[in-house]
Protein backbone atom coordinates (compact mmCIF):
# COMPACT_ATOMS: atom_id res chain seq x y z
CA UNK A 1 0.00 0.00 0.00
CA UNK A 2 1.41 3.48 -1.42
CA UNK A 3 0.95 6.85 0.79
CA UNK A 4 0.55 9.93 -1.26
CA UNK A 5 1.86 12.91 -0.36
CA UNK A 6 -0.74 15.25 -0.01
CA UNK A 7 1.49 18.45 -1.28
CA UNK A 8 3.65 19.00 -4.53
CA UNK A 9 7.09 18.45 -3.41
CA UNK A 10 9.21 21.35 -5.38
CA UNK A 11 12.48 20.92 -6.92
CA UNK A 12 15.26 20.90 -4.49
CA UNK A 13 17.49 24.25 -4.60
CA UNK A 14 20.54 24.47 -6.24
CA UNK A 15 23.92 24.31 -3.49
CA UNK A 16 24.77 28.07 -2.89
CA UNK A 17 27.46 28.31 -5.04
CA UNK A 18 25.24 27.07 -7.69
CA UNK A 19 22.86 30.14 -7.68
CA UNK A 20 23.98 32.75 -9.61
CA UNK A 21 22.34 35.10 -7.97
CA UNK A 22 23.81 34.38 -4.55
CA UNK A 23 27.48 33.69 -5.68
CA UNK A 24 27.14 37.25 -7.12
CA UNK A 25 26.26 38.38 -3.76
CA UNK A 26 29.40 36.68 -2.18
CA UNK A 27 31.69 38.02 -5.35
CA UNK A 28 30.71 41.76 -4.64
CA UNK A 29 31.87 41.42 -1.41
CA UNK A 30 35.41 40.56 -2.41
CA UNK A 31 38.14 43.46 -1.07
CA UNK A 32 37.94 46.70 -3.52
CA UNK A 33 42.10 45.93 -4.44
CA UNK A 34 42.56 45.83 -8.05
CA UNK A 35 43.86 42.16 -7.73
CA UNK A 36 40.34 40.84 -6.57
CA UNK A 37 38.16 40.41 -9.57
CA UNK A 38 40.89 38.96 -11.57
CA UNK A 39 41.62 36.38 -9.34
CA UNK A 40 38.28 35.08 -8.47
CA UNK A 41 37.87 35.22 -12.61
CA UNK A 42 40.67 32.97 -12.49
CA UNK A 43 38.95 30.29 -10.48
CA UNK A 44 36.79 28.63 -13.23
CA UNK A 45 34.55 29.89 -16.34
CA UNK A 46 31.51 30.57 -14.66
CA UNK A 47 33.03 33.20 -11.89
CA UNK A 48 35.27 34.77 -15.14
CA UNK A 49 31.86 35.45 -17.08
CA UNK A 50 29.74 36.70 -13.51
CA UNK A 51 32.71 38.85 -12.91
CA UNK A 52 33.19 40.21 -16.69
CA UNK A 53 29.88 41.32 -16.65
CA UNK A 54 29.87 45.33 -16.75
CA UNK A 55 26.40 45.09 -14.97
CA UNK A 56 28.47 43.48 -11.67
CA UNK A 57 31.39 45.49 -12.41
CA UNK A 58 29.33 48.95 -11.80
CA UNK A 59 27.73 47.49 -8.68
CA UNK A 60 30.99 46.04 -6.95
CA UNK A 61 32.32 49.64 -7.74
CA UNK A 62 28.94 50.98 -6.05
CA UNK A 63 29.12 48.71 -3.26
CA UNK A 64 32.46 49.26 -2.40
CA UNK A 65 32.03 52.99 -2.71
CA UNK A 66 29.42 53.58 -0.14
CA UNK A 67 30.94 51.22 2.63
CA UNK A 68 34.68 51.91 2.51
CA UNK A 69 37.34 54.20 1.15
CA UNK A 70 38.85 53.79 -2.51
CA UNK A 71 42.12 52.19 -2.89
CA UNK A 72 44.95 54.98 -3.59
CA UNK A 73 45.76 53.89 -6.51
CA UNK A 74 48.38 56.15 -7.31
CA UNK A 75 48.75 59.95 -8.19
CA UNK A 76 48.42 62.04 -11.57
CA UNK A 77 51.28 64.62 -11.52
CA UNK A 78 52.00 67.26 -14.36
CA UNK A 79 55.82 68.07 -15.52
CA UNK A 80 58.11 67.98 -18.73
CA UNK A 81 56.43 64.86 -19.79
CA UNK A 82 52.95 65.88 -19.25
CA UNK A 83 49.96 64.75 -17.17
CA UNK A 84 51.20 61.28 -15.96
CA UNK A 85 49.82 58.28 -13.68
CA UNK A 86 52.52 57.42 -10.80
CA UNK A 87 51.35 53.85 -9.12
CA UNK A 88 51.89 53.53 -5.86
CA UNK A 89 50.36 49.87 -4.87
CA UNK A 90 52.50 46.97 -4.67
CA UNK A 91 51.74 43.78 -7.42
CA UNK A 92 49.39 42.08 -8.13
CA UNK A 93 47.49 44.99 -7.23
CA UNK A 94 50.02 47.80 -9.04
CA UNK A 95 48.18 49.69 -11.92
CA UNK A 96 50.06 50.07 -14.79
CA UNK A 97 50.92 53.62 -15.95
CA UNK A 98 49.72 52.98 -19.28
CA UNK A 99 46.12 51.87 -17.85
CA UNK A 100 45.21 55.56 -17.17
CA UNK A 101 46.92 57.33 -20.27
CA UNK A 102 45.68 61.31 -20.64
CA UNK A 103 44.74 61.85 -24.22
CA UNK A 104 47.93 63.39 -26.20
CA UNK A 105 45.47 66.81 -26.63
CA UNK A 106 44.74 67.44 -22.55
CA UNK A 107 48.44 65.78 -21.48
CA UNK A 108 50.36 68.44 -22.33
CA UNK A 109 47.80 71.63 -23.64
CA UNK A 110 46.18 71.27 -20.15
CA UNK A 111 46.48 71.95 -16.31
CA UNK A 112 45.89 69.39 -13.90
CA UNK A 113 43.20 71.25 -11.29
CA UNK A 114 42.47 68.08 -9.19
CA UNK A 115 41.50 64.43 -8.41
CA UNK A 116 38.61 63.53 -6.56
CA UNK A 117 35.89 60.45 -6.28
CA UNK A 118 37.85 58.38 -9.39
CA UNK A 119 37.00 61.36 -11.53
CA UNK A 120 40.42 63.83 -12.74
CA UNK A 121 39.83 67.67 -13.34
CA UNK A 122 41.88 69.44 -15.68
CA UNK A 123 41.92 73.40 -17.32
CA UNK A 124 42.59 73.62 -20.95
CA UNK A 125 43.88 77.40 -20.91
CA UNK A 126 43.59 77.89 -25.14
CA UNK A 127 40.22 76.18 -25.50
CA UNK A 128 38.79 77.72 -22.25
CA UNK A 129 37.37 74.08 -21.13
CA UNK A 130 37.24 72.34 -18.00
CA UNK A 131 37.57 68.61 -18.79
CA UNK A 132 36.29 65.81 -16.50
CA UNK A 133 37.61 62.71 -16.77
CA UNK A 134 37.34 58.66 -15.31
CA UNK A 135 40.15 57.07 -16.17
CA UNK A 136 38.82 53.46 -14.95
CA UNK A 137 35.69 53.85 -17.71
CA UNK A 138 37.32 56.01 -20.21
CA UNK A 139 34.07 58.50 -19.94
CA UNK A 140 35.32 61.73 -20.57
CA UNK A 141 33.17 65.49 -20.66
CA UNK A 142 34.90 69.02 -21.88
CA UNK A 143 32.44 71.70 -20.66
CA UNK A 144 33.14 75.71 -21.46
CA UNK A 145 34.53 77.49 -18.58
CA UNK A 146 31.68 80.22 -17.47
CA UNK A 147 32.67 84.44 -17.20
CA UNK A 148 35.55 84.32 -19.06
CA UNK A 149 36.51 87.74 -17.98
CA UNK A 150 36.58 85.71 -14.07
CA UNK A 151 38.13 82.50 -15.07
CA UNK A 152 38.97 82.50 -18.55
CA UNK A 153 42.32 84.77 -18.42
CA UNK A 154 45.96 83.90 -18.62
CA UNK A 155 45.81 83.17 -15.04
CA UNK A 156 44.86 79.45 -14.11
CA UNK A 157 41.79 78.67 -12.18
CA UNK A 158 41.85 76.75 -9.25
CA UNK A 159 39.05 74.04 -9.56
CA UNK A 160 37.43 70.83 -8.00
CA UNK A 161 35.40 67.74 -9.00
CA UNK A 162 33.34 65.59 -6.81
CA UNK A 163 30.29 63.18 -6.70
CA UNK A 164 27.88 61.59 -4.65
CA UNK A 165 28.58 58.47 -3.16
CA UNK A 166 27.76 55.77 -5.64
CA UNK A 167 26.63 57.96 -7.67
CA UNK A 168 28.71 56.74 -10.99
CA UNK A 169 26.31 59.29 -13.79
CA UNK A 170 26.38 62.83 -12.11
CA UNK A 171 29.08 64.88 -10.89
CA UNK A 172 29.66 69.09 -9.82
CA UNK A 173 32.98 71.00 -10.85
CA UNK A 174 33.68 73.98 -9.08
CA UNK A 175 36.28 76.86 -9.87
CA UNK A 176 37.42 79.65 -8.01
CA UNK A 177 40.02 82.32 -8.31
CA UNK A 178 41.04 85.65 -7.03
CA UNK A 179 41.05 88.81 -8.76
CA UNK A 180 41.38 92.91 -8.48
CA UNK A 181 38.16 94.32 -7.29
CA UNK A 182 39.44 98.18 -7.71
CA UNK A 183 42.86 99.26 -6.93
CA UNK A 184 42.34 98.67 -3.26
CA UNK A 185 40.53 95.52 -2.72
CA UNK A 186 40.49 92.37 -4.01
CA UNK A 187 37.62 89.89 -4.76
CA UNK A 188 37.43 86.24 -4.38
CA UNK A 189 35.22 84.44 -6.83
CA UNK A 190 33.79 81.17 -7.25
CA UNK A 191 31.23 78.98 -9.72
CA UNK A 192 29.45 75.96 -9.59
CA UNK A 193 28.70 73.16 -12.53
CA UNK A 194 26.40 70.55 -12.42
CA UNK A 195 26.07 67.07 -14.77
CA UNK A 196 22.70 66.76 -13.83
CA UNK A 197 21.22 70.29 -14.83
CA UNK A 198 24.34 70.59 -17.31
CA UNK A 199 24.37 74.43 -16.08
CA UNK A 200 26.52 76.66 -14.61
CA UNK A 201 25.33 78.56 -11.15
CA UNK A 202 25.83 82.38 -10.96
CA UNK A 203 28.90 83.58 -10.01
CA UNK A 204 29.60 83.91 -5.92
CA UNK A 205 32.19 86.06 -4.61
CA UNK A 206 33.32 87.81 -0.91
CA UNK A 207 35.54 90.64 -0.41
CA UNK A 208 39.22 89.63 0.64
CA UNK A 209 39.70 92.01 3.60
CA UNK A 210 43.00 93.38 2.65
CA UNK A 211 44.56 96.50 0.71
CA UNK A 212 47.11 94.03 -0.51
CA UNK A 213 46.78 91.62 -3.65
CA UNK A 214 46.14 88.14 -2.75
CA UNK A 215 45.43 84.61 -4.67
CA UNK A 216 44.38 81.10 -3.87
CA UNK A 217 47.36 78.39 -3.54
CA UNK A 218 48.22 76.12 -6.28
CA UNK A 219 47.60 73.10 -3.76
CA UNK A 220 44.50 71.22 -4.74
CA UNK A 221 41.28 72.29 -2.96
CA UNK A 222 40.05 70.02 -0.19
CA UNK A 223 36.90 68.61 0.81
CA UNK A 224 35.67 68.79 4.52
CA UNK A 225 32.01 68.10 5.15
CA UNK A 226 29.96 69.77 3.06
CA UNK A 227 32.74 72.66 2.23
CA UNK A 228 35.88 72.89 -0.14
CA UNK A 229 38.77 74.63 0.77
CA UNK A 230 42.05 76.70 -0.41
CA UNK A 231 44.67 78.12 1.61
CA UNK A 232 44.83 82.22 0.47
CA UNK A 233 48.74 83.06 -0.09
CA UNK A 234 49.98 86.17 1.14
CA UNK A 235 51.44 87.91 3.53
CA UNK A 236 49.09 87.15 6.13
CA UNK A 237 47.34 83.82 6.04
CA UNK A 238 43.47 82.59 5.81
CA UNK A 239 41.81 79.77 4.33
CA UNK A 240 38.88 80.25 1.99
CA UNK A 241 35.58 78.00 2.21
CA UNK A 242 32.92 77.11 -0.32
CA UNK A 243 30.04 75.96 0.97
CA UNK A 244 28.73 73.13 -1.73
CA UNK A 245 24.90 73.32 0.08
CA UNK A 246 24.41 77.15 1.06
CA UNK A 247 26.49 78.11 -2.22
CA UNK A 248 28.28 81.02 -0.44
CA UNK A 249 32.27 82.03 0.01
CA UNK A 250 33.82 82.80 3.44
CA UNK A 251 37.28 83.86 4.79
CA UNK A 252 38.97 81.95 7.97
CA UNK A 253 41.66 83.74 9.20
CA UNK A 254 44.73 81.84 10.38
CA UNK A 255 46.41 83.24 13.71
CA UNK A 256 49.56 84.72 12.66
CA UNK A 257 51.34 84.07 16.41
CA UNK A 258 50.68 79.91 15.65
CA UNK A 259 51.17 79.67 11.88
CA UNK A 260 53.88 82.43 11.19
CA UNK A 261 56.64 82.25 8.36
CA UNK A 262 54.13 80.11 6.11
CA UNK A 263 54.78 78.94 2.64
CA UNK A 264 52.27 77.23 0.32
CA UNK A 265 53.99 73.97 0.94
CA UNK A 266 53.99 74.12 4.50
CA UNK A 267 50.85 74.63 5.59
CA UNK A 268 47.18 72.30 4.11
CA UNK A 269 43.56 72.02 4.94
CA UNK A 270 42.51 68.90 5.97
CA UNK A 271 39.55 67.31 7.71
CA UNK A 272 39.65 66.44 11.05
CA UNK A 273 37.66 63.24 13.41
CA UNK A 274 33.83 64.16 12.87
CA UNK A 275 34.46 65.98 9.40
CA UNK A 276 35.74 68.81 11.67
CA UNK A 277 38.16 71.69 9.87
CA UNK A 278 41.60 71.10 10.61
CA UNK A 279 45.36 72.01 9.78
CA UNK A 280 48.49 70.18 9.03
CA UNK A 281 51.38 73.04 9.64
CA UNK A 282 55.32 71.42 8.41
CA UNK A 283 57.75 73.50 10.76
CA UNK A 284 61.21 72.20 9.47
CA UNK A 285 60.56 68.05 10.33
CA UNK A 286 57.77 68.17 12.74
CA UNK A 287 54.32 67.81 11.53
CA UNK A 288 51.53 70.06 13.71
CA UNK A 289 47.84 68.41 13.43
CA UNK A 290 45.68 71.48 14.26
CA UNK A 291 41.64 71.73 15.03
CA UNK A 292 39.61 74.53 14.52
CA UNK A 293 37.14 74.83 17.74
CA UNK A 294 33.91 76.92 17.97
CA UNK A 295 32.78 77.38 21.43
CA UNK A 296 28.54 78.13 22.73
CA UNK A 297 29.29 81.47 21.90
CA UNK A 298 30.25 80.63 18.20
CA UNK A 299 33.96 82.23 18.85
CA UNK A 300 36.86 80.16 16.78
CA UNK A 301 39.84 79.58 18.01
CA UNK A 302 42.70 76.95 17.02
CA UNK A 303 44.17 74.05 19.08
CA UNK A 304 46.85 71.90 18.71
CA UNK A 305 46.49 68.21 18.64
CA UNK A 306 49.05 66.18 17.68
CA UNK A 307 52.60 66.78 17.15
CA UNK A 308 54.76 64.12 14.97
CA UNK A 309 58.53 63.69 14.65
CA UNK A 310 58.53 62.61 10.85
CA UNK A 311 62.84 62.59 11.02
CA UNK A 312 62.47 60.14 13.76
CA UNK A 313 59.37 58.31 11.76
CA UNK A 314 61.16 58.57 8.29
CA UNK A 315 64.28 57.58 9.46
CA UNK A 316 66.13 60.87 8.17
CA UNK A 317 69.45 61.88 9.13
CA UNK A 318 68.41 65.46 9.63
CA UNK A 319 72.05 67.10 10.35
CA UNK A 320 73.64 64.77 7.61
CA UNK A 321 71.16 65.81 4.71
CA UNK A 322 69.96 69.45 6.49
CA UNK A 323 66.22 68.12 5.12
CA UNK A 324 63.32 69.63 5.07
CA UNK A 325 59.79 67.86 4.24
CA UNK A 326 57.03 69.81 1.96
CA UNK A 327 53.24 69.03 1.50
CA UNK A 328 52.55 67.78 -2.10
CA UNK A 329 49.61 66.25 -1.95
CA UNK A 330 46.54 64.56 0.32
CA UNK A 331 44.15 61.80 -0.13
CA UNK A 332 41.18 62.55 1.18
CA UNK A 333 39.69 58.95 1.71
CA UNK A 334 42.44 57.41 2.95
CA UNK A 335 44.01 60.44 5.10
CA UNK A 336 47.37 60.18 3.52
CA UNK A 337 49.81 63.14 2.78
CA UNK A 338 52.11 62.93 0.12
CA UNK A 339 55.69 64.56 1.15
CA UNK A 340 58.56 65.35 -0.45
CA UNK A 341 62.28 65.85 0.54
CA UNK A 342 65.81 65.84 -1.57
CA UNK A 343 65.53 61.97 -0.50
CA UNK A 344 62.88 61.36 -1.89
CA UNK A 345 59.20 61.35 -2.00
CA UNK A 346 57.01 59.68 0.91
CA UNK A 347 53.42 59.10 1.70
CA UNK A 348 52.01 59.04 5.77
CA UNK A 349 49.43 57.41 6.38
CA UNK A 350 48.13 60.38 9.29
CA UNK A 351 45.83 57.91 11.66
CA UNK A 352 48.60 54.69 11.96
CA UNK A 353 51.71 56.82 10.83
CA UNK A 354 52.19 54.32 8.42
CA UNK A 355 54.74 55.29 6.09
CA UNK A 356 56.15 54.17 2.80
CA UNK A 357 59.02 55.69 0.25
CA UNK A 358 57.49 55.85 -2.87
CA UNK A 359 60.18 56.82 -5.35
CA UNK A 360 63.31 58.76 -5.19
CA UNK A 361 63.59 62.43 -6.28
CA UNK A 362 60.81 63.32 -8.92
CA UNK A 363 59.83 66.53 -10.80
CA UNK A 364 56.55 68.35 -10.64
CA UNK A 365 55.26 70.45 -7.50
CA UNK A 366 51.75 69.42 -6.80
CA UNK A 367 50.90 65.56 -6.63
CA UNK A 368 47.09 64.85 -7.26
CA UNK A 369 46.18 61.50 -5.49
CA UNK A 370 43.89 58.71 -7.34
CA UNK A 371 41.49 56.98 -4.71
CA UNK A 372 38.96 54.56 -6.65
CA UNK A 373 37.60 51.17 -7.61
CA UNK A 374 39.38 49.27 -10.46
CA UNK A 375 39.35 45.74 -11.54
CA UNK A 376 42.01 45.30 -13.11
CA UNK A 377 42.30 43.10 -16.08
CA UNK A 378 38.83 42.71 -16.26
Amino acid sequence: MSILCPFPTSPAAPPPMEDDDLLSEILLRLPPQPSSLPRASAACKRWRCLVSDPAFTRRFRRHHHTRNPPPLLGFFSQDAAGITFNPTMEPPDRVSPSRFTVLLEARFHSKLLGCRHGLVLMFHQKLKQVMVWDPVTGDQRSIAVPHPLVFGTDKTPRGAVLRAAGDAHHFRVVLASCDRHDRQHTRAFACIYSSETGEWSDLISTLLPSEEYRTLSSMPAVLTGDSLYWTITGNWRAVLEFDLNRLSLAVIHLPMDKFANCNPWNIMVMPTEGGGLGLLFMSGLTAQLWKRNIDCDGVASWVLGRTVELDKLLSLNSKKEKLFLMITGFAESNNVVFLRSVVGLFMVQLDSLQFKKVSEIRAGYWYHPFESIYAAGI
